[in-house]
């Protein structure tokens, strides 16, 4: 039987921790080289794409494919999210498919969790005051990421190019944290000087983030940028950040973050320290001073779908939520 659960169901199991210890295992394994994910694969039609992202954890016992969608036109024209995602989890053992899944919700929350494994291995322990651009639904992911790994941050500056969603969502993340202060500004610049991590999640296709407003210590969450079309972040940013970490480097030169500094013969392949997974795995040391200006981008991988849907599916089995369909 294929067990098959909605956006509703996933909600039900799959909360940030579970996401975060998912996606962090994911980073382990493949910092072992202990994973097969081939590329991406696209396929072009009229009004958009569809990208198939499999991965294989054998020591994690996950398998399986996301089938996601972006269409920027849907909403408009057939009242359809622009992006719908599905995950298929696979037995390594006989193939047979054992689940069906939802995929936007888990995308959104093991982009959160990506997000946050990288707060954890490179800003300051001790980091107290954010800065977060965007305010979509990986601004909520990144928050709820951020808060389970540095719990004690007093401050979070928001900004958006769009001012009417800041107060409903500044009144949702106190409502989570209170503890937290959250504080509406007017300019990403205003976000990101002082901060001790700046988180970066907007579809924006002109940077906006400047290397000079980077204090020393800073930790940059890039998230936003995941094609060559997008690009949040100026070229005096990957000048000046000390530490450039990625999650997967043939991704990362893909997107605009870094592509358009490669063009610019700023940056290379060898001019980045590591890929998440071996600081995560122990390979190599995340941060290792408190001056450092360290950068964690961001593109997404097959592992964090499949990880967390996998996840998913055990949590699903025990607490016996979903619809059985036969195979």
């Amino acid at each position: 039987m294929v067990l098959y659960l909605t956006q509703d169901e996933v909600k039900q199991v799959l909360d940030m921790k579970s996401a975060f210890e998912a996606v962090e295992n994911g980073f382990r394994e493949m910092g072992n080289k202990a994973i097969e994910m081939p590329p991406r694969v696209y396929l072009h039609f009229p009004k958009g794409v569809l990208i198939a992202m499999p991965a294989y954890m054998p020591n994690l016992n996950a398998a399986g494919t996301k089938l996601v969608t972006v269409h920027p036109g849907n909403k408009k024209d057939y009242n359809l999210p622009a992006v719908q995602a599905k995950i298929v989890i696979n037995s390594p053992e006989n193939g047979s498919p054992l689940a069906i899944m939802d995929g936007t919700y888990i995308t959104a929350l093991r982009t959160g969790a990506a997000g946050a494994v990288g707060i954890k291995y490179l800003s300051r322990e001790d980091a107290s005051e954010v800065g977060l651009c965007g305010l979509g639904v990986q601004g909520r992911s990144q928050i709820m990421g951020l808060m389970l790994v540095r719990p004690k941050v007093k401050k979070v500056k928001i900004y958006d190019i769009i001012p009417e969603a800041i107060p409903p969502f500044i009144k949702e993340m106190k409502a989570m944290y209170p503890k937290t202060e959250f504080v509406p500004v007017k300019s990403a610049e205003e976000a990101t000087r002082n901060s001790d991590i700046i988180i970066t999640c907007t579809p924006s296709p002109t940077p906006f983030i400047k290397g000079e407003w980077l204090k020393k210590g800073a930790h940059v969450s890039a998230i936003g940028a995941d094609t060559a079309a997008k690009r949040e972040l100026e070229t005096s940013v990957i000048k000046t950040v000390t530490k450039r970490v990625v999650d997967f480097i043939p991704q990362a030169f893909v997107v605009g973050d870094f592509a358009k500094p490669k063009e610019e013969g700023v940056i290379s392949e060898k001019d980045i320290y590591a890929e998440m997974g071996e600081i995560v795995a122990g390979h190599k040391k995340g941060r290792i001073s408190p001056d450092e200006i360290t950068l964690y981008k961001a593109t997404g991988l097959a592992i964090q779908d499949v990880g967390t849907g996998a996840k998913v599916y055990e949590l699903a089995v025990k607490k016996k939520i979903g619809t059985e369909l036969p195979n």
